[in-house]
């Protein structure tokens, strides 16, 4: 038992105090269920450009315990003649405030409307108790019952909250029954009350009590549900009923939750501004926000922000805030799935093509080119890059280009062959561009210069140098010029071979002149010429010329006829 004096000492602050910060102990059929709190996160966009920005937004969706776990509220208001002028005035406006809590927390919104299968009553009583209302959804028809009260009689305790039990004993199965019994006095009329409450909560009801002024606390809490602490509270005067009221309403609602920080970390690869929140405060360290809400009702909050991609990471598919922790009083666990957005056209990779292509050397001013192809993440193009062209080793070693990628991702390096034996072998071409983090980003491929054409060969009659310069139309002296062309090596060597033996004279350079002579059954001989014939050549047929260039290739013979012996 609490003495009245004790109850002003501490003043109706501290009641509610304790009320609110105290957990609801109640018989189990009565205990309030706790609220709820879901999250979520949504990207504005899925895709955006290297070094672009995506609206990121944070939700809480929140639900009081009785937004999701219906109760039937019955109002027990004393109306008796000690409640005329401002305590019946007090307690209307204290009353309807209840009401207004009620309407709020069952769906987030203050509409006239009680939501989502909760119910409000009142019963009023003086010396005998009516019901101003039955239970209804309709939070209007509750605060007009309210302001039509007229306070007159006598104080019918154990009338009222039998009546006011009645009301509940006929609610729905499933609803949490809850009873408010508000009184200014002593019982003036019919019996003791103890009974009536201790079978009210008996069937499951819980019961708050609110002792106005000059009353028998004992009495009160005797009625009210245990502990004391947080179902009976003394309001010294009328002004402090709202408080009271507003006490009970918060008890009864159970926040969805209390003390919350969201906690939302964004990805390195992304930088944060404009960051806001509906409801609380937000504090920004670096890439993270801090989220601090004092209280959750039935209700959707939401942190936003811009969060812009750094090209310098790089693009990809990238989760923008992959953390977020929430945490609050109530231990409530809230997990937030983890969307991607798509950054595209950060250069990411290069192909250069062909990647091996062999070549005949050929004539001179040959030429190669190959093309780079840039692309993102995604292995799309990546235009207005610039490439740089380098070939590292090879007869062409040293030569070097660049160019920018087209819309296409495209950029070409063509250069010019070396001519000659040493543009033969094998480039090594590379292909770059420069990272926005600062690193290179390559592809090698491989030129192979190749020499398959054999020597273009002439075995034709010269002049006799003993006499004339102009040889006989069947030169039957023998005299010839040994030639040899190649695209690639200057110097090919000739070769002469007999048709008749497996003899083979040579290598010769062009320009050669020798003089053949048959001689069937012979062993054929090379020796020195005369005067400006380098060789005298002896075979037992004819002679069959041929050249070889320095890559190894051999031209098909020519037949080169030797004159017969002479007769």
């Amino acid at each position: 038992m609490h003495e009245n004096t004790r109850r002003r000492a501490f003043g109706v602050t501290a009641v509610l105090l304790a009320a609110l910060a105290a957990p609801l102990a109640t018989t189990p059929a009565a205990t309030a269920a706790g609220g709820t709190v879901t999250g979520s996160k949504t990207l504005g966009v899925t895709d955006i450009v290297c070094g672009g920005s995506v609206p990121v937004t944070v939700t809480l969706d929140a639900e009081t315990g009785i937004a999701g776990n219906p109760v039937d509220v019955e109002l027990v208001l004393d109306r008796s003649g000690s409640m005329q002028g401002q305590p019946i005035d007090a307690l209307k406006v204290a009353a309807k405030a209840f009401v207004d809590i009620i309407d709020e927390a069952t769906d987030g919104s203050l509409n006239g409307v009680v939501a989502n299968g909760s119910r409000l009553g009142v019963v009023s009583f003086s010396s005998a108790a009516s019901v101003d209302t039955p239970l209804t959804s309709d939070a209007n028809a509750v605060k007009a019952a309210i302001d039509a009260l007229v306070a007159d009689g006598l104080t019918n305790h154990s009338a009222a909250i039998s009546t006011g039990q009645a009301q509940l004993a006929g609610s729905l199965p499933g609803n949490a029954k809850k009873m408010v019994i508000m009184t200014d006095g002593e019982t003036t009329e019919g019996g003791d009350a103890s009974d009536d409450a201790a079978a009210a909560r008996a069937a499951g009801t819980e019961i708050f009590g609110i002792g106005l002024g000059s009353v028998n606390e004992a009495e009160i809490q005797d009625w009210t549900t245990d502990p004391d602490g947080t179902h009976y509270f003394f309001a010294p005067g009328a002004d402090d009923l709202q408080e009271v009221f507003e006490a009970i309403g918060a008890a009864i609602v159970v926040p969805a939750a209390t003390g919350v920080t969201v906690v939302d970390t964004v990805a390195p690869q992304f930088s944060i501004s404009g960051a806001a929140v509906s409801k609380g405060v937000v504090n920004q360290a670096g890439n993270q926000l801090t989220w601090t809400i004092d209280k959750l009702g039935t209700e959707s909050v939401t942190l936003t922000f811009t969060a812009t991609h750094l090209p310098a990471a790089g693009g990809g598919a990238l989760a923008v805030n992959p953390s977020v922790a929430y945490t609050d009083a109530e231990g409530h666990v809230v997990a937030f799935d983890n969307p991607t957005v798509n950054v595209r056209g950060c250069a990411a990779a290069i192909d250069v093509e062909p990647e091996h292509e062999v070549n005949e050397l050929g004539t001179p001013g040959q030429t190669h080119t190959v093309t780079a192809t840039v692309t993102d993440d995604f292995g799309d193009p990546v235009p207005d890059t610039a490439v740089a062209f380098s070939i590292l080793n090879g007869p062409n070693a040293g030569a070097a280009g660049g160019a920018n990628t087209s819309a296409a991702g495209t950029a070409d390096f063509t250069y010019p062959a070396t001519q000659g034996l040493s543009g033969l072998g094998t480039d090594s071409i590379r292909g770059c561009f420069t990272h926005a983090a600062g690193h290179q980003v390559c592809d090698d491929v491989l030129k192979d210069w190749v020499d398959t054409t054999p020597p273009v060969v002439t075995c034709s009659p010269t002049n006799n140098p003993a006499g004339g310069t102009i040889p006989p139309a069947d030169n039957e002296d023998g005299f010839f010029v040994l030639s040899a062309t190649d695209a690639v090596d200057p110097n090919p060597q000739i070769f002469v071979a007999d048709s008749a033996s497996p003899a083979v004279f040579g290598g010769f350079p062009t320009g050669t002149k020798i003089k053949l002579m048959q001689a069937p059954g012979a062993t054929p001989t090379q020796k020195p010429g005369v005067g400006d014939i380098d060789w005298r050549i002896t075979l037992n047929g004819d002679a069959l010329v041929y050249g070889v260039d320095a890559s190894g290739n051999q031209s098909t013979p020519v037949t080169c006829l030797v004159p017969p012996p002479p007769k």
